[in-house]
């Protein structure tokens, strides 16, 4: 099944085709590059909308042109223009009828640069999508032959029973590549403030951390993995920004972030994983969390 990757146009979908290359490289997937154009609404009954479709339909080849250009020829890869009333719309009729494993997007425009930013098309699909979601940081950019070399697990109290682990274990496996497993912690206010001392809350985080540790092994040996041949790494912080600064990041990792899933909404991130991804400095992979039922 292919990668679908949704195409921004002018320099905005530079990161996606970054990631887009990664992910083709890694995965040996082919990709479905689109560069969608929405329709007027409601139609100008003068004709002056053909104009306007006109200068859209010239910015999306241009994108796509410049998105052949950094994926380079060594990727598998279909460019297209889709029309549809809206990106969302259209990202979400595209990968339902390829079929696609996996849909790429960059980050909304107005966001921090170098981090993850969620807009409104990120919010229609991740209600919506039945496959996982990979968001590109603003500014993310790769070499020529870059591939993913390791993905990390943001591991969350939601996903000791979930199958969040053997998920990105699967694709650590598909892409030959190391996974890692992080757990983040940010000190309460009341400790900030004084009110509970520095000594008590390093001792809760410390026993946190222990607890942490043994049902992240837990969920390593459910997916088949040996906890001994992987790299578990704790951080505590004032701020979601300070916590996520502290982790070794490496070129070519992917943060993989489970989300909860429910018949209303397809992908739910909690309110401290999408602190999470919003501080993240790599791509985000967002994957749906189905609870094991033991």
């Amino acid at each position: 099944m292919p990668v679908l990757i949704s195409l921004a146009p002018g320099e905005r979908g530079d990161s996606v085709a970054y990631l887009g290359g990664m992910l083709g490289r890694s995965t040996g997937a082919d990709l479905v590059v689109v560069a969608i154009t929405p329709t007027p609404w409601p139609p100008n009954p003068f004709g002056a909308d053909q104009e306007f479709e006109a200068l859209q339909e010239k910015a999306a080849l241009d994108a796509l042109a410049r998105t052949q250009d950094i994926i380079g020829p060594d990727v598998s890869a279909e460019y297209l223009v889709q029309t549809a009333r809206s990106v969302a719309a259209g990202v979400l009729d595209m990968a339902r009828r390829r079929s696609a494993s996996l849909v790429v997007l960059g980050s909304a425009s107005g966001g921090l640069a170098g981090t993850v930013s969620l807009g409104g098309v990120a919010g229609r699909l991740l209600n919506s999508v039945d496959v996982p979601l990979c968001f590109a940081p603003s500014g993310f950019s790769a070499p020529p032959t870059g591939r993913v070399e390791r993905i990390t697990v943001g591991f969350g109290r939601g996903d000791t029973d979930s199958d969040l682990m053997h998920a990105a274990a699967a694709e650590a496996e598909r892409m030959g590549v190391r996974l890692r497993v992080v757990c983040f912690a940010v000190r309460r206010s009341t400790a900030l403030s004084g009110t509970v001392p520095f000594d008590a809350e390093d001792l809760v985080i410390a026993e946190w951390a222990d607890s942490l540790h043994r049902d992240i092994g837990l969920a390593l040996i459910t997916a088949g993995l040996d906890p001994a041949q992987v790299e578990i790494v704790v951080t505590a912080g004032s701020s979601w920004r300070e916590v996520v600064a502290r982790v070794d990041w490496v070129p070519g990792e992917i943060l993989a972030i489970g989300a909860s899933t429910s018949a209303i909404s397809r992908l739910l991130l909690g309110s401290h994983a999408s602190k999470i991804v919003r501080n993240s400095p790599v791509p985000v992979l967002i994957i749906g969390r189905t609870t094991n039922s033991g």
